[in-house]
């Protein structure tokens, strides 16, 4: 690996360890589990996918994509791509077969997760 990259991978690590940390503080929607995916970006972009739990909506609304460029708070080389979903939406997404859901089971890792029988159960249908 290149220096130039070993510098990417380390703004782009610490960044999302950043940002978990910060969304482990939320008590109104807590963070449940939250994995990375799409290692391989060529743009060096950062995917999440965060479950948590009272995220509104209902249990078979799809989940939510966000995008949000480099910022004072988020230092990365590419954009983050954050998807948000409660267990349930995330459960109907996998029985959907979203497009996330096929990137999370390629190359997903867990980066968070709550030790909740929800997490559990989650990580067991996301094969993780």
């Amino acid at each position: 690996m290149s220096t130039s990259a070993s510098n990417i991978n380390y703004l782009n690590e610490k960044a999302v360890h950043q940002l978990v940390a910060a969304h482990r503080q939320r008590t109104d929607e807590p963070l449940v589990l939250v994995i990375r995916y799409n290692y391989d970006d060529p743009n060096d972009n950062i995917y999440l996918l965060e479950v948590l739990d009272q995220f509104p909506g209902s249990d078979d609304e799809e989940l939510l994509p966000i995008q949000f460029g480099q910022s004072a708070n988020l230092i990365i080389t590419g954009d983050l791509h954050l998807v948000l979903g409660s267990p349930a939406q995330v459960q109907a997404a996998i029985k959907r077969r979203d497009s996330v859901m096929k990137d999370v089971f390629r190359d997903g890792k867990i980066i968070f997760e709550d030790g909740s029988p929800q997490a559990l159960k989650l990580k067991s249908e996301l094969r993780l």
